[in-house]
């Protein structure tokens, strides 16, 4: 009997050193990528992941468990910066900034109790944009490596909805928009060369990218000193006939002489405006206008002056920030005010 037991005890670890050599000759090692085209700044795309504060918005954990708590580093988007988190398996976790060569790569590790895998991310350029490349790559523990040829299938999904929320929550930033100040105010008389064009209200934006760059050019060719930032006049916005006829404007310092045909000077009348100041995307300054034209109509005391043109200065754009959310722009609308006093005696 005992004879038995012995042989028994000896078969097992026998099988327990023949499993051991098994696992263990598996190989261990994984590597998974998934990439993603972005139509944003390389900047944008890097700060979304490096600051670790943003993957709140967009980790793939996150959305699968709302409840998830992220304990934070004092600073979190510099090297060596960390989050905490516990994941829904009750396993605790640790995302950890390890290099980050700006707006171009981001490494970064994910540490667990019994393993670690490192986050690699490439922000390669592209036109309009960059391509996001992120590759997961780590070690499997002996007792696991029965899944390494699954760990594609197993997390290859979050990865390409974790790149998919990425995308949204950076158009979601470049999206912001909002009035900063609204008020009237007095302008001085200024000189510009210009250059005027008409088109369909839909196309405008295309137009002046077009047109606006012709008459900073001539302004640079020509050795124009400009006096003040570039400047759109609206001479004529027709809605019901979807048309619009506009200026693109340099303010020059004093009246110059112009050899291009299609370059001219004007001259700003001056006199009392309705300002708005409004940060954010071209694409929503129309919201602004609106806002701009709602404020007037709302006050009994303010007519607009239909004797002078309206205009848009371009105060910080893409020289400034890569982000249109931090764009600045001026809409000044020529106004006739009442004084309120008199109005009263009425």
């Amino acid at each position: 009997m005992l004879k038995k037991i012995k042989y028994f005890f000896l078969l097992l670890i026998i099988l327990a050193v023949v499993l051991g050599g098994y696992f263990l000759s598996l190989d261990s090692h994984f590597k998974v990528s998934r990439e993603r085209k972005i139509n944003a700044p390389a900047n944008l795309v890097f700060n979304q992941i490096a600051d670790l504060r943003n993957w709140e918005k967009w980790a793939p954990w996150k959305e699968k468990d709302s409840t998830l708590q992220f304990e934070y580093t004092e600073s979190t988007n510099k090297e060596g910066d960390y989050f905490r988190f516990t994941d829904i398996n009750g396993k605790r976790q640790q995302l950890t900034n390890l290099t980050l060569a700006k707006d171009t790569l981001i490494v970064q590790s994910l540490a667990s109790n019994d393993e670690v895998q490192e986050y690699r991310w490439q922000i390669i350029p592209q036109q309009d944009g960059v391509l996001l490349r992120w590759t997961v790559e780590g070690e499997i523990p002996p007792m696991k490596r029965l899944y390494a040829r699954e760990m594609e299938n197993m997390i290859a999904p979050a990865m390409t909805r974790g790149l998919e929320l990425i995308d949204r929550s950076v158009h979601k930033d470049m999206d912001k928009h909002e009035i900063l100040d609204i008020k009237s105010t007095d302008l001085s008389s200024t000189y510009y060369i210009y250059k005027s064009a008409s088109c369909k209200i839909d196309s405008l934006g295309k137009k002046m990218d077009q047109l606006l760059p012709e008459v900073l050019i001539y302004a640079i060719n020509n050795q124009i000193e400009m006096n003040g930032k570039p400047f759109t006049i609206y001479n004529k916005y027709d809605e019901e006939n979807n048309s619009v006829i506009f200026s693109s404007c340099i303010p020059t310092k004093e009246k110059v002489t112009v050899k291009d045909a299609d370059i001219l000077t004007g001259q700003t009348p001056g006199g009392h405006y309705l300002k708005l100041k409004y940060q954010g995307d071209y694409k929503f300054l129309r919201e602004a206008w609106d806002q701009a034209y709602s404020y007037i109509n709302s006050r009994d005391y303010m007519m607009v002056d239909k004797t002078r043109e309206p205009f848009e200065v371009y105060a910080e754009g893409h020289t400034k920030s890569l982000n249109p959310a931090d764009w600045i722009t001026y809409i000044y609308v020529p106004i006739i005010e009442v004084d309120k006093n008199l109005m009263d005696i009425q």
